[in-house]
């Protein structure tokens, strides 16, 4: 017993980062989508959010545009909306107006969404390449992107 409790300590004390968890979801082809296959070739900024939800929308066009300038470093975004089966119909015809420049999968009973730690969106996950999820935004106010871009910088480092 006592020999399971130091492990589990130093289990505890050396995993610094928690681990973003396996899950699959749909993209809006209803294909399914595993989130770790999004981590494999770099660091990942996974944002949740949901149509009626202005902060999110805000927030989108700065990772939009973050997904394009940092690409060639093997960054990537991905976008998780939780919009429930009321409300989905109308969310790729948004999606399609934006023009956003990364992909975006459904999870429309927000059981990923919650197995992260999300309760208030927008929900924002900094993952590095490992699959740690090294930072963890909630909400949006004009200027977060500038404190998440160097974030990202910082995260991305080694291959700038």
């Amino acid at each position: 017993m006592n020999k399971l409790i130091i492990i589990l300590f130093f289990t505890f004390i050396f995993s610094e980062y928690e681990k973003l968890p396996n899950h699959f979801l749909k993209d809006f082809n209803k294909k399914k989508r595993n989130i770790t296959e999004f981590i494999e070739s770099g660091p990942v900024a996974i944002n949740f959010w949901f149509l009626a939800c202005e902060p999110c929308k805000k927030e989108m066009l700065y990772l939009s545009d973050f997904n394009l300038k940092y690409s060639k470093y093997g960054f990537k975004v991905l976008s998780i909306n939780t919009d429930n089966s009321r409300t989905i119909n109308r969310v790729k015809p948004f999606v399609k107006s934006q023009n956003y420049s990364f992909e975006i999968l459904s999870d429309p009973k927000s059981l990923f969404f919650r197995k992260t730690g999300g309760q208030i969106c927008p929900y924002l996950l900094l993952v590095d390449g490992d699959g740690n999820i090294i930072n963890k935004h909630i909400g949006y106010n004009s200027g977060d992107e500038i404190k998440l871009e160097k974030e990202i910088v910082e995260l991305l480092l080694p291959q700038i």
